[in-house]
């Protein structure tokens, strides 16, 4: 174990430590829940067939979101940078969207739609510009003179896709996907406490809070972060995976 590992582990396990000896200190459980309190609210929560189901499903309305926000953003981007007016057009949309608080985009899905779709479609407004943004960003700092030669030896617009403008998005979209998984499991988890439709991290969330088990609200916090690093690790596996691919293939 190199020196930086074992850093980490300390300061992990000295930020547990500080935890303990102030919710010892406190004592009060419904204010601050000690890690031991926490660890038994997971093992309560891991033995009941309802919390599974209700995280799966807000995992998988999560990544719907997720998965769709990056799709329509990356689409939308490339339109901008082929059609200058599209992109101005648009513009004062993706502003609108990137600038509406999470709260307002929950009550106006309920009020539309109710509380079913609402993680997806609330994860999708607050995924899509950040894709859209990052990926016109990319596309937009593809090398002029890379582009020219191309024009010169007359390659196609496949050539052009693979050589040229997937290793200049490459970075863009990594990083979109970094900064984007977490904001959706955020955005997810936050509409679902507002919306409270049943059976979800965000009901059972929003009971704990009702009743006052803190330690449940730590435990299903606790859930939501795991969940969140490990699908960004997950999709930036995937991602570097793939451009390696395209680099081996082509």
């Amino acid at each position: 174990m190199n020196n930086k590992k074992r850093h980490k582990i300390t300061a992990v396990l000295l930020a547990l430590l500080f935890w303990q000896i102030s919710a010892m200190i406190l004592n009060r459980s419904f204010l601050l829940s000690s890690p031991v309190e926490v660890v038994k609210a997971l093992f309560e929560l891991g033995g009941k067939n309802v919390f599974w189901m209700g995280l799966g499903k807000s995992i998988f309305k999560i990544l719907l979101g997720f998965l769709a926000g990056g799709g329509v953003g990356i689409f939308l981007a490339g339109l901008s940078y082929r059609f200058k007016l599209f992109e101005i057009y648009i513009s004062p949309y993706i502003m609108v969207i990137r600038s509406v608080p999470v709260a307002s985009f929950v009550i106006i899905i309920l009020i539309w739609l109710g509380s079913e779709a609402l993680s997806v479609l609330v994860c999708f407004f607050m995924v899509m510009p950040i894709f859209y943004a990052n990926t016109l960003e990319g596309l937009k700092s593809v090398d002029v003179k890379m582009l020219q030669m191309a024009k010169i030896y007359e390659l196609g617009q496949k050539a052009k896709f693979i050589y040229i403008y997937l290793p200049g998005l490459e970075s863009f979209l990594i990083s979109s996907s970094v900064a984007s998984m977490g904001i959706a499991f955020k955005s997810g988890i936050a509409a679902e406490v507002i919306g409270r439709p049943k059976n979800t991290l965000g009901f059972f969330l929003f009971d704990a809070k009702i009743y006052l088990e803190t330690s449940k609200v730590f435990a299903i916090t606790l859930i939501v972060i795991l969940c969140s690093a490990i699908f960004e690790r997950l999709i930036i596996f995937i991602m570097e995976r793939f451009f390696g691919l395209i680099k081996r293939v082509y």
